[in-house]
């Protein structure tokens, strides 16, 4: 009898053992299953901002805190797995868009989806001054010109605002919108900044930002003024309404002397009603010339001109208008 008890009891520990084996390989692949040994997904989709929204290829997905890398494909999805439970940070970001980034407690399988929101960017940045005599003052005048042309990935319509800033000199202002989409622009005189000259701006740095409706602001790189023309150009004929002119127009200069590049441009404007309305630009002419002959091709009527300098960034010193003549 004792030997039946004994075998019983062998049996019995070898049919628990058999029957926990068992158990051992029961499969828990369910996401549900607090013995999950496969992991969690973690999967999602990146897209633009906007509607209709266009998905998002070579995003790149990135998991915290082992910052794991990780690519959306040609169709904007992406999948993580094999994940323990637990808190995650995942940060997406891709060339040209802003980064969005969300923390998640993973307890089971994930679905997750962004939205990036296109930066807004530079295509052109101008920084330009300006000296002109005014004829009725007699003095000078230098202004200050900054444009810019901007865009954005998910179109011109998104851009908010362009503004600029001179730390050195704690200004910060905002550029004005033109007709021309993209185009921002911002005249300034030496009266609205806080310096006594223009000259003091040289070797400043002023840099750029533009922000979309979505919030998010790009700033360019510093950008300085390239130098202010001094010398101003001053005119030797026609210079009174007793100039007549009828089939060409002859006009004469001062030739300036300058060791830089420049070229000169003469603006004619017509007196209508008392005041002067552009008529004609003559441009490109060599700065070896100290005058110019063209064939008349304006109507009858009194006109103004002055000539101006421009060197190669696009810095200008004008003349005072006070050329006069007449057309019969």
């Amino acid at each position: 009898m004792e030997h039946l008890r004994l075998l019983k009891i062998f049996l019995l520990i070898l049919f628990t053992n058999f029957f926990l084996s068992c158990l051992d390989d029961v499969p828990h692949d369910n996401p549900l299953d607090s013995h999950n040994n496969q992991g969690f997904v973690l999967q999602g989709k990146v897209t633009t901002f906007y509607p209709p929204v266009q998905t998002i290829s070579n995003a790149v997905i990135t998991l915290f805190p082992d910052e794991t890398k990780f690519f959306s494909n040609a169709d904007g999805e992406f999948e993580i797995s094999g994940l323990s439970p637990g808190k995650y940070t995942v940060l997406c970001s891709a060339e040209g868009y802003a980064q969005d980034s969300i923390t998640v407690d993973i307890q089971s399988n994930i679905n997750i989806d962004f939205h990036l929101d296109g930066l807004p960017f530079f295509e052109n940045i101008s920084l330009t001054t300006h000296h002109e005599i005014h004829s009725f003052q007699a003095e000078d005048f230098f202004f200050l010109n900054i444009e810019s042309m901007v865009n954005d990935l998910d179109g011109i319509a998104d851009i908010n605002k362009v503004f600029f800033e001179i730390p050195e000199v704690s200004v910060i202002d905002t550029l004005e919108p033109s007709l021309d989409a993209g185009l921002f622009r911002k005249w300034l005189s030496i009266d609205d900044l806080p310096v006594s000259t223009i000259q003091t701006l040289i070797g400043r740095a002023f840099i750029l930002n533009v922000s979309d409706d979505a919030g998010t602001t790009t700033q360019s790189e510093k950008r300085f003024l390239t130098r202010v023309i001094e010398q101003t150009p001053s005119l030797t004929a026609p210079i009174s309404f007793q100039t007549e002119f009828s089939d060409t127009l002859i006009f004469e200069w001062q030739k300036l002397n300058l060791s830089y590049w420049f070229e000169y441009t003469i603006e004619i404007s017509q007196i209508i009603q008392g005041s002067p309305v552009k008529a004609q630009d003559i441009s490109n002419i060599s700065a070896s010339e100290n005058s110019i002959a063209i064939v008349n091709t304006l109507s009858r009527g009194d006109y103004t001109w002055l000539i101006k300098v421009t060197d190669e960034f696009g810095n200008t010193s004008s003349s005072s208008s006070n050329g006069r003549f007449h057309i019969n």
